[in-house]
């Protein structure tokens, strides 16, 4: 069933009623069809479903989980385990113009949030997380298909799935004239399933006595080094090698006591060869008492998310000009600074401006201009040109501490954000306190 933005609305406000805020995110399973998370408020476990796309789009509450016969496993499902397991609910949100359920949690005691955004029936997701509890933020926008770490505010995640379609002109004036209830969509999801029957023994069993037989044949090796004793070989060596087993003549020991610490490891095979023969047979006698179970699968294949790689038209543009360069460069005869004055002029600053060797300068953990210090031929990188470039950088990002802590690295060890303007992935980053220094000078040029 598909749920029209107006059945998500109401969907979302039963969900809220339930208050389940810091409700623990305790199981989360999977059917071919919907994710479900069990949350346990005081007294009660709730389930909440959501579509997987491909025509099961939207979110349900329901009082039991899905059926185990339906459960199924993929990496989406591994992926939300790893990252939403154990973690504390803390509310479900929809945006205010698309198909968008906004689902924040806490984790670390930090606020993380996880969007899932159904359009042409394909479910996207987004993921703003913590991989520990002092690690970085990192974004997963499901599409691109690897988190990274941003040097910019994100501001409204719902945003970002403007890249995949969001609209922000959507008439909210349809709704399903008779809505499905999950418990009847789990039905007809029954339904569609197409049982297998497959024969199966008690698998642990077997295996249980394929590890017996690997031990026996080991112990059985005593007869080797019995032979050794019957033969009178000599033992006059440091270390003797039979079949698996190293035995090892450690000290100053007399042919005697060699001979009878071969014997003392002969014993102890022995003694073991018939602990596993018994036991092999008490294993084999098990397994013939068990009947030969019939095994029920299912080939109901699983709906997945847009999770890699994806083609993403480009918006037409309008402009039949050239683009309007928005950044500032600074000069002088040993080097040149440049800052961005837009997100836009970021990346102008960084693609058309700049060279591999130039450094790039940001504040450290702060939504901030970009800045980029070019060297001349005859220029030197100082201290003096850092303070000089951090103060800058502080200015243009209305930063007013005394002392600027920023990152910086070689614009080569940047990478831009398919269609996120301004963002940037780095790497190899170095961190530094810059103290402010008077630029009124720089500014007035």
């Amino acid at each position: 069933m598909i749920q029209y933005y107006l059945d998500l609305q109401k969907q979302v406000k039963a969900i809220n009623e339930l208050h389940l805020n810091y409700a623990q995110i305790q199981k989360i399973y999977s059917t071919s069809f919907f994710i479900s998370f069990s949350i346990r408020s005081p007294g009660k476990t709730w389930h909440l479903f959501l579509g997987r796309g491909a025509g099961q789009e939207g979110v349900w509450p329901s009082n039991v989980p899905p059926p185990s016969i339906l459960r199924r496993r993929d990496n989406f499902l591994e992926y939300l385990r790893k990252h939403l397991s154990s973690c504390s609910f803390v509310s479900i949100d929809l945006d205010k113009f698309d198909r968008v359920i906004k689902l924040d949690y806490q984790k670390f005691g930090q606020l993380q949030s996880i969007l899932f955004f159904w359009k042409g029936r394909k479910l996207y997701f987004i993921h703003h997380y913590q991989d520990g509890p002092e690690e970085p933020f990192k974004l997963l926008m499901s599409w691109h298909g690897k988190a990274v770490r941003t040097s910019e505010d994100l501001g409204s995640l719902y945003e970002l799935f403007n890249e995949v379609g969001r609209r922000t002109d959507m008439n909210h004036d349809l709704h399903s004239s008779s809505p499905s209830t999950i418990e009847q969509l789990i039905q007809d999801e029954l339904s569609a399933v197409k049982m297998k029957q497959v024969g199966s023994a008690p698998n642990f069993l077997q295996r249980k006595i394929s590890n017996i037989e690997q031990d026996l044949d080991r112990t059985r090796q005593w007869d080797q080094m019995q032979k050794i004793l019957d033969q009178g070989r000599s033992l006059d060596m440091y270390q003797l090698e039979i079949g698996d087993h190293k035995i090892k003549f450690e000290g100053n020991l007399n042919a005697f006591e060699r001979r009878n610490l071969l014997f003392e490891k002969i014993k102890k095979l022995k003694r073991g060869e018939g602990i596993l023969h018994k036991r092999l047979e008490e294993t084999k006698e098990q397994l013939a008492g068990k009947s030969q179970e019939a095994k029920m699968i299912h080939t109901l294949p699983i709906t997945k998310p847009v999770w890699g790689k994806e083609e993403v038209k480009e918006k037409p543009s309008h402009s039949h000009g050239e683009e309007k360069q928005d950044y500032k460069v600074f000069r002088t005869e040993e080097f040149s600074i440049g800052v961005g004055l837009s997100s836009s002029g970021n990346d102008q600053l960084r693609s058309k401006w700049a060279s591999k060797e130039d450094m790039w300068l940001h504040l450290d953990g702060l939504k901030s201009a970009h800045v980029i210090i070019k060297l001349h031929s005859n220029g030197h990188f100082t201290s003096e040109t850092m303070n000089l470039g951090a103060s800058i950088l502080a200015y243009f990002s209305h930063f007013s501490d005394d002392w600027i802590p920023v990152i910086y690295t070689p614009v080569k060890n940047l990478k831009g954000v398919t269609g996120s303007s301004g963002m940037v992935i780095y790497k190899k980053e170095k961190h530094l306190r810059c103290p402010r220094v008077d630029i009124e000078n720089w500014l007035k040029d």
